[in-house]
């Protein structure tokens, strides 16, 4: 069966808009449920797209089972409604993309992170100067090869389109703290060299400053990842990059139905459809 252990990332990114959309503060401190009810209420497009950010926090790393699905589900309800209102909307259709491929690692379907991969190529699309559509795609081909033999025939991941979409990102001034997070785990699935690298990275990234409740979590995860670099081990560091991913304890969960891809926003153009399976 094919797994999904893909990524958390680029969600921690200030909204770049005139004012921040209430419960921006509350997210920024870690009041997550506080700032996925305020956006709700909100009930604009920031609001909905924080809102869906909030809600990948608290599922992907704070509840369990059951719950934890039900607030993937409810990021994706949350985005999908944001799209509804701007259908460009950046930070709402790249959560979007990313919840959507933590519901294919739940339930093990293909068809999930295809879409998924078909939004991050609208985002490129729309700003094709923006790091993080690279490195969005970069997290994508790193995660989805990772998963095995299967899933890189079915969704045309490759750890080399991985590396090139990683340096366009960086090329492009990418400093967020979870692309940062995601490259590191990208070369420490790599050889000798790349895991030389990787612990080099995620000493620099343990040390840095940060005010952003969620990248202190991530900067804990970071952490246990530099104690397995430092020790070399290949078995060991494969188990602490699959250990610190998000929704980890949703894998195989089935009391909650899958949600239904045909409820979202459309694709735009069949440009992006055809290249889903591509070479991007």
């Amino acid at each position: 069966m094919i797994k999904f252990f893909i990524f958390v990332a680029f969600i921690t990114s200030a909204p770049v808009i005139a004012a921040a959309p209430p419960g921006w503060d509350a997210f920024k401190q870690g009041s997550f449920y506080e700032a996925r009810d305020a956006g709700r209420a909100d009930a604009s497009a920031e609001g909905l797209a924080l809102a869906c950010r909030a809600g990948l926090v608290l599922g992907g790393f704070m509840e369990t089972n059951k719950a934890a699905v039900q607030s993937l589900h409810g990021a994706i309800n949350d985005c999908n409604k944001a799209l509804g209102i701007s259908p460009s909307h950046y930070f709402a259709k790249m959560s979007l993309s990313i919840a959507l491929s933590f519901e294919g690692k739940r339930l093990k379907r293909p068809s999930y992170p295809a879409r998924a991969k078909a939004y991050i190529l609208e985002l490129i699309e729309a700003e094709p100067n923006n790091p993080l559509g690279y490195g969005a795609l970069a997290a994508w081909h790193s995660e989805v090869s990772a998963a095995g033999f299967l899933a890189r025939i079915a969704l045309g991941a490759r750890r080399n389109k991985a590396a090139k979409n990683f340096e366009r990102a960086q090329k492009l001034g990418a400093i967020d703290y979870a692309l940062r997070f995601e490259h590191i785990k990208f070369l420490a699935r790599g050889n000798k060299a790349d895991r030389k690298l990787a612990f080099a990275q995620a000493r620099e990234l343990s040390e840095s400053d940060t005010n952003m409740a969620f990248d202190l979590l991530m900067q804990k995860q970071c952490l246990r990842l530099l104690e397995a670099l430092s020790r070399d081990n290949k078995r060991e560091i494969k188990t602490i990059v699959k250990d610190v991913a998000a929704f980890q304890n949703v894998i195989g969960e089935r009391e909650v139905a899958r949600f239904p891809l045909g409820v979202l926003v459309p694709l735009k153009s069949e440009k992006t459809r055809s290249q889903v399976l591509g070479s991007s």
